[in-house]
């Protein structure tokens, strides 16, 4: 089976489908997986399962905006729109919210040290699709020119 740009789209759709799914998941089950969580970890996680409910229903909002956004920029990309100004703001969108992710997970370190975790990965994941976003909107920009060239 030869690898094709084409399957690559798909398998990328599946992927966010099913990151979509565990999304639910953890929106819906959010009660009963820290108070799972709680049980099984160490005993700074005890007394706080207020505050890692409040944590996670905080970063949903924003992990369902990148989500959504993730969803369209590989729509567009499958049906051949790649620099164009939309994907663009999909990215800017995306970046920013793994920001706000990253700031509430850090300010979350207040009370549990591992969120420090996922606030940093989430500040570096921004920063990378800050970049990425900064490399489609110069792509966008050199091929208007070639456009206008005759």
């Amino acid at each position: 089976m030869k690898w094709t740009p084409s399957r690559s789209i798909v398998l990328s759709r599946i992927c966010v489908g099913l990151c979509a799914l565990v999304y639910l998941a953890v929106v819906i089950g959010c009660p009963f997986a820290v108070e799972g969580y709680i049980a099984i970890s160490a005993s700074q996680a005890e007394g706080n399962e207020m505050w890692f409910m409040i944590s996670v229903y905080l970063c949903a909002v924003p992990v369902g905006v990148i989500l959504w956004k993730l969803g369209r920029l590989i729509k567009n990309i499958g049906d051949l729109n790649l620099f164009t100004g939309e994907n663009i703001s999909c990215l800017r969108w995306i970046s920013w919210m793994c920001f706000a992710v990253a700031a509430i997970a850090l300010v979350s370190a207040a009370y549990y040290i591992f969120w420090a975790i996922i606030g940093c990965c989430m500040a570096f994941m921004g920063l990378l699709i800050r970049v990425i976003k900064n490399v489609f909107e110069r792509a966008r920009e050199i091929k208007e020119e070639n456009d206008f060239t005759i």
